[in-house]
């Protein structure tokens, strides 16, 4: 009995080892892929491939975070009315809504929501609602890590694309993105499925204030 239990055990334990590395192995080979789309169509196809994955772990709040991400990105590649921008942004906050419960500490879930709420800004009239929106996220996300460079990254998006007369414009956005690339140069990644987005785009808008000022 003493020694079937032991076995038993022993498969118990492989057998959650193996799961737990299938998993991280499904989630890099997605992660790298996903940072090589190209287009929209691509995109939206990967974002059901990471809801594939969370709806075996649904315990874990990374896959519907990266699915939120792959809805948003599906927006920046090629041309689109505002009406289908909205449309997909509506579905990364379906993943979003359901992530800010799973994991309300983590510093990444408020970033993302703030960059859905930028990217929401399709004209003018829209633009003191959702840019409020994305810096009170910000503030949250600035709070629960404070060395998140991709807070700063999006500051400065917002404030670059905020008319002067408002109190943007690339000269008031420089500082952000500056203060980004020096926690961009010292962040390090918890694991091998911790968000990396932001650095080459921070360092393009840095280079534009640059040129602007």
């Amino acid at each position: 009995m003493k020694k079937n239990l032991i076995v038993t055990l022993f498969i118990a334990v492989y057998a959650s080892s193996t799961f737990a590395s299938g998993y991280k192995e499904t989630m890099e080979k997605n992660i790298e892929k996903m940072y090589k789309i190209t287009s929209g169509p691509e995109m939206l196809s990967q974002a059901n491939q990471f809801l594939r994955i969370a709806s075996v772990e649904k315990d874990k709040w990374l896959p519907r975070y990266y699915a939120s991400y792959c809805f948003v990105m599906s927006t920046v590649f090629g041309e689109m009315s505002a009406d289908e921008k909205h449309q997909r942004l509506d579905m990364a906050q379906n993943e979003m809504d359901v992530l800010k419960d799973m994991a309300s500490e983590e510093s990444e879930v408020y970033v993302l929501q703030a960059f859905i709420y930028q990217l929401r800004i399709t004209d003018m009239t829209k633009g003191m609602k959702y840019s409020g929106l994305a810096n009170e996220a910000l503030a949250v996300a600035e709070k629960l890590d404070p060395e998140n460079p991709r807070v700063y990254y999006l500051r400065g998006m917002n404030t670059y694309h905020t008319p002067k007369m408002f109190g943007g414009g690339a000269e008031k956005a420089k500082p952000f993105f500056e203060k980004a690339t020096k926690k961009f140069e010292a962040f390090q990644a918890l694991s091998s499925l911790s968000p990396t987005w932001g650095k080459e785009h921070n360092t393009q808008m840095l280079k534009s204030c640059l040129g602007e000022s």
